[in-house]
């Protein structure tokens, strides 16, 4: 079961060097930053200079350039010759689909190259029986073998970069569309690499879906070790999508794998310039170092699966309808009050009133209960019979519905004791690692067979202003992921309404509870033929009026059309200035124009609901 060398403290996993140019990332080096440029590469100038304006004004360690065709390869040529010229030393990568002889001449070039082990080499055939599937396997080893003899000669190193959107037919009819068959897919090319001796090497797995990658990460990290491998890591949620939603998406697939000592290098995939990647980047960077400060957490053992989700059983919340996963609030003061009330009916409007707000004192509860209705309301005092909050240190005999706030100083043997009959938990640390704590509280409840409904509270403690717009998605990610955990409690922090709808996003990642359109789209890169980023923004505007869709923008066919599978409706670039548009991962409508195509996407959606 292990991946990690502790479940609830910093260990940062053991990796091999990488040499990219001047960069190295990997073993004890700094996690290196990256991101891609978004430009046509046959536009040589234009490239360089996005390139050299990513060197000159963010602190980017590695950029990325898409390479889909052999006529490409002269222009990378010219691209690497013309930043060096300038001065600019910034490590280049070619990101090569489909066809391996490109990424032979790549190695050629840049000083690293990126290969997606779903289309290198392949024949798409589907494999189906043993022969076809050893016969296929043998083709991609001698192809790739051949592949690192030139990355040798030239000092290149290399990425396995793997998606979950992009699949080979080989590998889906053998493993399915699951994290096996992503490890599997990116094994049968390290396999070669260690016969070759080639240790130059990162590798990636990627999704848009965060506990997907989350999960494929820690299985890739758990089947090297058993192999005796420890290659380094690349992490990212592919398609995040672009604003506030990417940023916090992809945060809630890095963090809590950085948090478990995994990865080596990242990059935050935004429907944006690269420039603005970085960032967010350097804000993830900076608060898995944060964690690593965090004071000590007693140790447990493994005791769930981490790599294949199963989740805790737990009790219904006695004074909710149903077991929603629900999101709740802590209103403290008059201040905090009048701002949730104020943005009270446009809440409404968006189905995303809090389930339950806890008030902080009996004044605030009589004005709570007075103007909103609609919720539960829970308070220390409870003076109007509602529902009552304690600490865990109360331990009384709960004779009604009542909520329990614990950490990991909770006596749990003496909680289990008492009568817990309608009581709900609050899991809250002010350890600065909560992913941590928070798995040591579930272990705890595990133990002394506590199975009551928790809620995951992860604002609470020591808090740095500068991950405060991610940092509460991030904690609560990686222990969904494993499991555990029913819903989230927020505290106001003067801004309820904003940190209402954080709780409703949160749970929308790990998919516990869907309350709004989900939007998937791509950065966008020289194999994008339309503007992607003005697309996205219209096709939000035009689909704000359909509830709980979700919906892909994507720039190519590379990982278009597998992103689709999860995605209610498509639309994917398919040549220059061509769409086509997905329902229920099938082709509707292929190749049409552009300017009709956001407008006929609408039309299929109309028809399906």
């Amino acid at each position: 079961m292990e991946y990690t060398k502790s479940l609830t403290n910093y260990n940062r996993n053991k990796t091999l060097v990488v040499n990219v140019g001047n960069t190295a990332l990997g073993g004890n080096n700094p996690i290196k930053i990256q991101t891609m440029c978004n430009t046509a590469t046959n536009d040589v100038d234009k490239t360089v200079n996005q390139i050299i304006n990513v060197a000159k004004t963010t602190d980017c360690d590695i950029i990325r350039v898409t390479v889909p065709t052999m006529n490409d390869v002269k222009a990378l040529k010219e691209i690497h010759d013309k930043i060096q010229a300038a001065g600019v030393t910034i490590p280049l990568v070619a990101d090569v689909h489909f066809n391996a002889a490109i990424a032979f001449e790549c190695a050629k070039i840049v000083e690293k190259v990126r290969v997606n082990p779903g289309n290198f080499g392949h024949h798409e055939l589907p494999c189906l029986t043993e022969e076809e599937f050893q016969e296929e396997g043998k083709l991609l080893e001698d192809t790739f073998r051949d592949f690192l003899k030139v990355c040798k000669e030239h000092n290149t190193a290399v990425r396995i970069g793997t998606n979950h959107g992009s699949l080979a037919k080989r590998i889906l009819n053998r493993y399915g569309d699951t994290i096996e068959g992503m490890v599997e897919s990116v094994m049968e090319f390290l396999r070669v690499a260690v016969q070759e001796k080639f240790e130059n090497i990162a590798i990636s797995l990627k999704s848009s879906n965060p506990t997907v990658a989350i999960r494929a990460a820690r299985l890739m990290v758990k089947t090297m070790n058993d192999e005796n491998m420890h290659y380094a890591l690349h992490l990212g949620v592919t398609e995040a999508g672009e604003g506030n939603d990417g940023r916090i998406k992809s945060a809630s697939g890095i963090c809590p794998l950085l948090n478990d000592g995994i990865g080596d290098t990242i990059r935050v995939s935004l429907t944006e310039d690269p420039e603005a990647e970085i960032l967010p980047a350097q804000e993830i960077v900076a608060y898995r170092d944060y964690l690593k400060e965090a004071a000590k957490l007693p140790e447990i053992p493994f005791f769930y699966d981490p790599f294949h989700y199963t989740k805790r059983k737990s009790e219904q919340i006695s004074f909710l309808a149903n077991n929603v996963n629900p999101v709740a609030i802590i209103v403290d003061n008059e201040t905090e009050l009048q701002e949730l009330v104020s943005n009270w009916e446009t809440l409404k409007s968006e189905n995303k009133t809090p389930d339950l707000i806890i008030a902080g004192n009996s004044d605030i509860e009589e004005k709570v209960i007075s103007v909103i209705r609609e919720s539960k309301v829970a308070t220390k005092s409870s003076l109007h019979g509602s529902i009552k909050v304690f600490v865990d240190r109360d331990f009384v005999d709960y004779k009604q519905d009542a909520i329990i706030i614990i950490d990991e100083n909770t006596d749990f043997e003496t909680l289990k004791t008492k009568n817990l009959d309608k009581v709900t938990l609050i899991a809250s640390s002010k350890n600065r690692n909560k992913t941590g704590a928070l798995r040591y509280i579930f272990y705890k409840l595990q133990e002394n067979n506590i199975n009551n409904a928790v809620l995951l509270r992860t604002d609470d403690g020591e808090q740095d202003a500068r991950f405060k717009e991610f940092a509460p998605a991030a904690e609560c990610a990686g222990v969904f992921a494993d499991g555990f955990g029913d819903g989230v409690c927020l505290k106001s922090n003067g801004n309820a309404a904003k940190n209402i709808r954080l709780g409703y996003q949160i749970l929308q990642i790990a998919r516990l509870r869907i309350s709004g359109n989900e939007y998937v789209s791509c950065p966008g890169c020289g194999r994008t033929m339309y503007n992607l980023q003005e697309t996205v923004k219209k096709i939000k505007a035009a689909t704000a009026k359909y509830k709980n869709l979700k919906i892909a923008v994507m720039g190519c066919i590379v990982n278009g059309p597998g992103e689709m599978a999860d995605a209610d409706f498509g639309y994917v670039g398919a040549g220059k200035q061509k769409i086509s548009l997905y329902k229920d991962g099938k082709v509707v409508k292929k190749a049409i124009d552009e300017s009709l195509a956001v407008d006929e996407l609408l039309k299929i959606i109309d028809n399906s609901i």
